[in-house]
C-alpha cells in the first residue's frame, strides 16, 4: 500500500470511526488496517490514533493529518478529473 492509499484509509477510519468499519468496508481484517496505520504513524513520526478497547480519538497530530489529507485527497480528485476531461 503506498502512502496515498494509507492516507486515504486513515481518512476512512476517521471518518467511519473505527478500525474495524473501515476493515469491513474495504474487505480486510481489522489487523491489516492496523498495521498499514502503524506504517503511516512510523512515516509520518507521530501517533495519529489513541487507541483503548472500545474507543479511538485523534491525537493533535492526527487531527492535523486527517485535515491535511482532506485537502490532499480533494487536490489529488480535482486533478485527476482535469486529466480525464483534458485526455
Amino acid at each position: 500500500m503506498d502512502r496515498l492509499d494509507a492516507l486515504k484509509l486513515f481518512i476512512r477510519i476517521v471518518d467511519g470511526g473505527s478500525f474495524a468499519a473501515a476493515a469491513r468496508e474495504i474487505g480486510v481484517g481489522q489487523p491489516a488496517v492496523s498495521k498499514q496505520i502503524a506504517s503511516l504513524e512510523r512515516y509520518l513520526g507521530a501517533q495519529l490514533v489513541r487507541r483503548t478497547s472500545r474507543s479511538m480519538t485523534l491525537t493533535e497530530a492526527g487531527q492535523s493529518v486527517y485535515e491535511a489529507g482532506l485537502r490532499i485527497i480533494g487536490d489529488f480528485s480535482e486533478l485527476e478529473s482535469s486529466e480525464e476531461s483534458a485526455g
